[in-house]
């Protein structure tokens, strides 16, 4: 007879005791513990993974992060008032005239003030109504507004006046192409200038 078979009944249904719902044990000798599962990692949830994927890959492909209409804006801005500020000024040593004084200074110097104040219509980006002037114009005496007046009607109009009064009471929602469009010209412009050359 051999000596692994138990010697009674009742010890045979005690070595077979369950040890888990619905598992019995396999093994015949009762000091011998069952092995251990090995840890399986929880995976992450699945949602979860095509934007790591995703955004590991656009990094590694060197993708760029789209910009906001207002980021874009401010880059059409940047470019825009590099041109006003140079578009008069002399190549020789870069120095230009204020529009509503006569103070001259280096067009780095300058700002590109608006005839007309607001950010939210059509003038923003409207070579007649903006136009280099010094910080003490523009700031100090919030854009010189009769010396600009008189500058305005000297070199564009009455009609040219009228036309920026009305632009200026309409708000301009400024698209992603119109902007687009507006930096790919300014700085053509701008690259072809030899005033610009050693700007960033």
């Amino acid at each position: 007879m051999s000596t692994l078979a138990p010697p009674t009944y009742e010890e045979a249904l005690e070595r077979f005791k369950p040890l888990k719902k619905g598992r019995i044990a396999r093994s015949l000798n009762l000091d011998e513990k069952p092995p251990l599962r090995p840890a399986i990692a929880r995976k992450r949830p699945s949602s979860a993974i095509p934007y790591a994927t995703n955004s590991l890959s656009a990094r590694k492909k060197g993708k760029r992060k789209k910009l906001t209409d207002g980021q874009l804006k401010k880059r059409v801005w940047r470019e825009f008032s590099i041109f006003i500020r140079t578009r008069r000024a002399s190549l020789f040593d870069g120095m230009t005239k204020c529009v509503t004084c006569d103070v001259r200074k280096h067009w780095k110097e300058m700002q590109a003030g608006h005839f007309l104040r607001g950010r939210l219509n059509a003038n923003l980006f409207d070579e007649r109504g903006t136009n280099e002037q010094c910080y003490a114009c523009n700031v100090g005496r919030d854009g010189n507004v009769v010396e600009y007046y008189d500058w305005m009607l000297e070199h564009h109009g009455k009609a040219v006046i009228d036309e920026l009064r009305q632009k200026n009471n309409v708000t301009h929602k400024w698209q992603p192409g119109e902007l687009l469009g507006l930096l790919e010209h300014y700085r053509t412009l701008n690259a072809a200038n030899p005033l610009v050359k050693e700007q960033p």
